[in-house]
């Protein structure tokens, strides 16, 4: 038997004894079967290589050749284009509509090569036929806009405390709520809280309309919005601002989010909030917990950070935000520019404000960036650069303000240093470091409103300096790592300072896994009090069994500074082998409350998650619930779905409800087919998946992989194309009683292939009709069946019927 190449031009004719072939007494009709390297013709997925380089895995069909017959993959111009390669020559001399186009045969070296066994399609197109070299980068006429819908996104916790008769409720919903309308998005951010200490409360964080302005790389933004702040601190504002959106970009840079980390004693809540707006609220575990899922509006606002225990008492302490250094490739420039209303969390004196920022790269090694902001009685310049000196990135930056305040100039610097690096050698990670110093009369915008809104005229805490860092450590001999996070601030309006750490130490022995965490917070006073709060947590984690959803079993130590101590132990795990669905039960004891139980249950669904927790001591109770999900409206309904990120997209598989994702857990389409992706990766080739294993016999795809470009924050359509019908297997007999041949074509009333005839003269097909007609074609013979199925019996898997096909 002659072997050749699927896709190589001029393919040999392939040879096969049919003499072989037993179990039928007609001659064999291979032909479609031997053409092109047995490829039938059909779509198959399979893994996309272009110039050795997986471009992803996609669905591809394989037509014969009209010139030379065999079996070829068929790349439309436009599939060529999102592989990368420049066609606006070949736009001028083939199809764009979607015709195949012969690649091999129009570009000079180039070479399509399929191999079957791996389901491997390797293409080579030479590298001046490629538009760009980065790797990732999506041309921007493939960027999805998306549909027109409406969403809500809800966050809820809340708790009730129970201490000797009095019972102390806690609410929170945080909402974010949007409506896309063709280019345009509108959102707004807002919460609600409520509890026995405070009535309703309602308060909208920010709304605003936002859309992409794809020649300038840009996103523009209407309405209560912030500054950028690589250059300036962040302003809250009114108005309008144009700023880079480093995501459009082929080396695009992610954006730094602040781990926070703590200890809580019991079955606790933590709330983050910046400048006096919460950003999260959320139930955790007794012992050490981290969050890294804070997102601060804008860069000048510390975290405060409060925890409050099951038994109601609360400890607040302040984390440091800082962003990344300042750093660009060659020749790429950011920029924002903004204007409207400096908008005050106190509703005082809001002056109008413009202000533009600038970063450029000059070589591959220095950044320059500067920046200028100008307000009633106040203006500010910045002049700075980033260099990466080899053993670690640091930017450099001085600040100038002029303020105007009740008849007095006041005129600073502010100095600021950034750094980051990873030192290889030594297995350590310094994400950030940074010093800043400023002088007394130093003022930036927003100390410059809250100066002109005290009554004194003068503001109060003052930054004179901060140094801060996080670091990670690996230790030598599989020892575990080593993290400390640190921070000091001292003003110039008081003396003292304050000062927050926290270290860790993380290692593991054999399936045992440990940590011990120290957290300090130092308030230095006026009168040269200070207050001191340590915190030392020790933690034990091991598996009880071997299989990866085993439960485990921990124990957690906490002790404080004023001598009171916390200890639990319990188990968590899976719930019956359920991936989505997790328990926790622990009890404990401490030398305030005694002996204490808790116990959480939480589960991811489809529709959101869920988690509700229990806990009692001598003398409290404490129940904590709390749900996180979207609702979206559109126009094929109203579907629920999981929390939802900045960009998602709906998954449509037409007509059938329950199809799952082979990519993301827990996302399956509702009764109108259609499932919330809850987050997508915007300007960047997303690839989706149906999990065909779940659709049962009756549904058969056309495409069970597809792939969708997301503009920022749009919600595209990912659409499947079913087929939903019966499984039948027709016995075809000719009017003489005789079989229909081995390898004969089966189609439909409207010429679509269904199936392939078998050695005994059947073919098994899925019929969307319970009547109609089949056509069978081999050689240069055909005929035709008529068949009435049966009535549809749900006991079978698919109905056996024998037709006459004449």
């Amino acid at each position: 038997m002659a072997m050749t190449d699927a896709g190589n031009q001029g393919a040999a004719t392939v040879k096969f004894n049919t003499a072989f072939i037993q179990g039928t007494d007609q001659p064999a009709d291979l032909n479609t079967f031997l053409q092109g390297n047995s490829v039938v013709p059909g779509t198959y997925r399979v893994d996309v290589y272009v110039n050795r380089a997986l471009t992803g895995r996609r669905d591809i069909s394989f037509v014969a050749n009209p010139v030379s017959g065999a079996v070829q993959a068929c790349l439309t111009l436009e599939m060529l284009h999102q592989f990368g390669m420049n066609i606006d020559d070949m736009k001028r001399s083939a199809d764009a509509s979607g015709a195949c186009f012969d690649l091999p045969a129009n570009v000079a070296f180039a070479h399509v090569e399929y191999q079957p066994a791996s389901l491997r399609l390797s293409i080579s197109i030479p590298q001046s036929m490629m538009s760009r070299s980065a790797r990732g980068y999506v041309p921007p006429e493939l960027w999805d806009e998306g549909e027109t819908v409406g969403f809500v996104n809800y966050s809820f916790s809340g708790a009730r405390r129970t201490r000797g008769n009095q019972t102390q409720d806690q609410y929170y919903l945080g909402l974010r709520n949007g409506f896309n309308l063709g280019a345009w998005r509108l959102r707004n951010e807002s919460s609600l809280v409520y509890g026995d200490a405070q009535p309703y409360r309602f308060r909208s964080n920010r709304t605003f309309a936002q859309r992409d302005i794809s020649a300038l790389k840009s996103q523009l933004t209407l309405g209560e919005t912030f500054t950028d702040s690589q250059v300036f601190d962040s302003v809250r504002f009114i108005g309008a601002t144009l700023a880079s959106d480093d995501g459009m970009l082929p080396d695009s840079e992610r954006v730094y989010a602040p781990v926070i980390r703590g200890i809580a004693e019991t079955n606790a809540t933590v709330e983050v909030r910046q400048n006096g707006f919460m950003l999260y609220s959320g139930n955790v575990s007794p012992g050490p917990f981290e969050i890294s899922d804070i997102y601060p509006s804008g860069s000048n606002g510390d975290l405060e950070i409060t925890v409050v225990e099951a038994d109601g008492r609360k400890r607040v302490f302040v984390q440091a935000y800082a962003s990344l250094p300042i750093m660009v490739p060659k020749g790429a420039l950011r920029y924002s520019v903004a204007a409207g209303q400096y908008d005050s969390n106190d509703g005082g004196q809001a002056p109008n404000f413009a202000s533009t920022t600038l970063i450029y790269g000059l070589t591959e090694r220095v950044t320059a960036a500067g920046g200028l902001q100008v307000a009633e009685d106040y203006q500010a310049g910045n002049v700075g650069a980033g260099v990466n000196t080899g053993v670690g990135a640091v930017s450099l930056d001085l600040t100038q303000s002029l303020s105007q305040q009740r008849r007095e100039r006041y005129s600073g610097q502010s100095l600021r240093v950034r750094y980051a690096n990873t030192l290889d050698l030594t297995n350590t990670t310094l994400a950030v470091a940074g010093y800043r110093y400023s002088t007394d009369r130093y003022r930036t915008l927003d100390e410059h409103v809250e100066a002109l809104h005290a009554r004194n005229g003068t503001a109060s805490a003052r930054a004179k300096d901060r140094v801060e860092f996080n670091l990670t450590q690996a230790l030598p001999e599989q020892s575990g790592s080593l993290s400390f996070i640190g921070s000091e601030q001292r003003y110039w309006d008081r003396a003292g300072k304050t000062r927050q750490f926290y270290l860790s130490w993380n290692a593991a022995w054999r399936s045992l896994s440990y940590s011990l965490s120290v957290e300090r917070n130092q308030a230095f006073e006026r009168d040269g009090d200070s207050q001191t709060d340590n915190r030392i947590a020790l933690t034990f984690s091991l598996p009880l069994g071997d299989s990866p959803g085993a439960s485990r079993a921990f124990l957690n130590a906490v002790r404080d500074s004023a001598g009171d101590y916390d200890m639990q132990t319990g188990l968590n795990g899976q719930v019956f082998d359920d991936r989505n669905t997790f328990y926790s039960v622990q009890a404990g004891h401490d030398n305030r409350s005694g002996s204490a139980g808790f116990g959480k249950l939480s589960t991811t669904t489809p529709y959101g998650r869920f988690d509700t927790g229990y806990g009692q001591g001598r003398d409290y109770r404490a129940l904590s619930v709390g749900a996180s999900g979207s609702v979206v409206a559109h126009a094929g309904g109203v579907n629920l779905g999981q929390p939802l990120g900045d960009t998602f997209a709906l998954v449509e598989v037409k007509g059938v409800g329950g199809a799952k994702l082979s990519n993301f857990s827990q996302v399956e389409t509702a009764d109108n087919g259609y499932a919330i992706l809850p987050y997508a990766q915007p300007y960047r080739a997303n690839w989706v998946s149906l999990d065909t294993r779940a659709l049962g016999a009756d549904v058969e795809l056309d495409n069970a992989v597809t792939q969708v470009v997301p503009r920022r924050g749009a919600v595209p359509r990912v659409s499947f194309k079913t087929s939903v019908g019966r499984r039948v297997q027709f016995e075809l007999l000719r009017a003489d009683g005789s079989a229909i041949p081995l390898g004969a074509v089966v189609e439909d009333e409207n010429g679509k292939l269904l199936a392939a005839v078998d050695p005994g003269s059947r073919a098994l097909v899925l019929s969307e009709q319970d009547s109609g007609e089949l056509r069978v074609r081999w050689g240069d013979q055909h005929c035709r069946a008529r068949f009435d199925l049966p009535a549809r019996n749900p006991q079978r898997t698919y109905d056996r019927v024998k037709v006459v096909c004449q």
